[in-house]
C-alpha cells in the first residue's frame, strides 16, 4: 500500500482532540515505508512528528511546521512465549489477544490507548506492572546514523515513566516491539486498589481474564478508557507522573508506592500520589479556571486528568495545566512532571511566591 496523505488538523488524531494544522500528514502501514520516508524527510531537514495512535501528546494551536507520520503498520508474531509486535498495533486490542492465547501477565495493562510502539518509550504502567518487566528488545530506526537496529534493555534505560527513548525524542523510531510471556492465565493482585475492587488480599492469584474485566471496569469509572459517549475520556490519561522523591520528603498522609527493585533509585525514593497531591492543593475534580467557563477541565471522574469535553485548545489546556501544576508547588515544594509530550506548546514555568 502507498504511503497516503491525510486531511486535516492534529486534533484529529489525537486523543485530546487539540492541535492546529501540519504542513503535511503522511500515514504509512509498513516498516519499510516507515523507514524510507523518516529517511527522506529527514535528509531534507523537515521537522517531523510521528504518531501512533495520538494519545499520550498535546499538539500546539498554531501549525506545526513540518510533516507527522502516523504509524499504521501491522504484525504479531509469535515463537512460543516470545512475541513480535509492529510498532503500529494496536495495544489492547494485542492485550486482550494475549489473554485469549494464555498468556495473562499483561492484564493490568489492559485499556491503556495507543499503538505498541509508544508502550517502551513511556514504559507504560498500570496496577503493578510495568512493559519494561517483559521486554526483550526493540526493533528501532536510529535517525542520527541512519541504520535499523536493535536496542536491548539496558540500552533502554528503563525507569519509572521514562527511558532512554523518552529523553532523546527525536532519535530513535521504534519498528517493532519483541516480548517474553509466560504461559498462564492466573496472576498475582499486586496493586491495593485493583485487590480492593476484587475482594482479595495483595498477592492473591487471580484469574487474568477476571482481572482483566475488573481493570477495565476500574478505568472506565476514571474515564480512562476511550469511549465517544464519554467526553472526559477526551485526554491524554494522566496529564502528570506521580512524583518520586526521596522517603523524608514524603507529605504527611500522603500515599506512597514503592518502586520497581530495578529503578536506580530504589529503595532510598518512593513515588508519590499526584492525585492526592493535587486534590490536596484545591484542585477538585471537575475544576476549570474562569469561573468554570474554561473549555477545558479536570477530568470530573479522575484529578490526574485535564479533558477536553467541548471545543477546548491546546492554550486553555497548557493554561489549566500550568495552574495546576503551581499550586501543588505553592503547597507542598514539589514539581510535577507531565506525562503527554507537549509540541509546540509549554506550561508555564513555576513560580516561587
Amino acid at each position: 500500500m502507498a504511503i497516503e496523505k491525510l486531511p486535516g488538523a492534529l486534533s484529529d488524531y489525537t486523543t485530546l482532540r487539540v492541535g492546529g494544522q501540519a504542513k503535511s500528514t503522511l500515514r504509512v502501514t509498513t516498516q519499510q515505508e516507515l523507514i524510507d520516508v523518516v529517511q527522506d524527510l529527514d535528509q531534507q531537514g523537515e521537522n517531523l512528528l510521528i504518531l501512533g495512535g495520538g494519545s499520550n501528546v498535546v499538539c500546539g494551536d498554531y501549525e506545526f511546521p513540518g510533516t507527522v507520520i502516523i504509524i499504521d503498520t501491522e504484525g504479531v508474531d509469535w515463537f512460543g512465549g516470545t512475541v513480535k509486535v509492529a510498532a503500529g498495533e494496536n495495544w489492547d486490542e494485542f492485550v486482550r489477544n494475549t489473554i485469549d492465547r494464555g498468556f495473562g501477565q499483561l492484564a493490568p495493562l489492559s485499556g491503556i490507548p495507543g499503538s505498541m510502539g509508544a508502550t517502551p518509550i513511556q514504559n507504560i504502567g498500570a496496577y503493578g506492572v510495568e512493559i519494561a518487566e517483559f521486554i526483550v528488545e526493540l526493533d528501532v530506526w536510529d535517525r542520527e546514523n541512519s541504520e535499523r537496529r536493535i536496542l536491548t534493555v539496558p540500552e533502554c534505560e528503563f525507569q519509572y515513566r521514562d527511558s532512554e527513548l523518552k529523553r532523546n525524542p527525536n532519535r530513535l523510531v521504534v519498528l517493532a516491539v519483541t516480548l517474553k510471556l509466560e504461559s498462564t492465565l492466573s496472576i498475582p493482585i499486586e496493586y491495593q486498589q485493583l485487590a480492593n475492587v476484587m475482594k482479595q488480599e495483595i498477592g492473591t492469584v487471580a484469574q487474568a481474564a477476571e482481572v482483566r474485566e475488573q481493570v477495565m471496569h476500574l478505568r472506565a469509572t476514571k474515564s480512562m478508557v476511550l469511549d465517544s459517549a464519554d467526553t472526559d475520556s477526551n485526554s491524554t490519561g494522566s496529564f502528570f507522573i506521580n512524583p518520586v522523591v526521596q522517603i523524608a520528603q514524603i507529605p504527611a498522609n500522603c500515599p506512597s508506592f514503592s518502586l520497581n527493585k530495578d529503578d536506580p533509585r530504589y529503595p532510598s525514593h518512593v513515588k508519590l500520589s499526584a492525585a492526592w497531591l493535587i486534590e490536596k492543593a484545591g484542585i477538585t475534580k471537575g475544576f476549570s479556571l474562569g469561573n468554570g467557563d474554561s473549555p477545558i477541565r479536570v477530568s470530573r471522574n479522575h484529578s490526574l486528568a485535564i479533558t477536553n469535553p467541548g471545543q477546548g485548545s491546546s492554550h486553555h489546556v497548557v493554561e489549566l495545566a500550568s495552574y495546576v501544576r503551581q499550586q501543588v508547588f505553592n503547597r507542598f515544594d514539589i514539581e510535577l512532571s507531565v506525562e503527554p509530550v507537549l509540541v509546540n506548546c509549554q506550561l508555564d514555568p513555576l513560580q516561587r511566591s
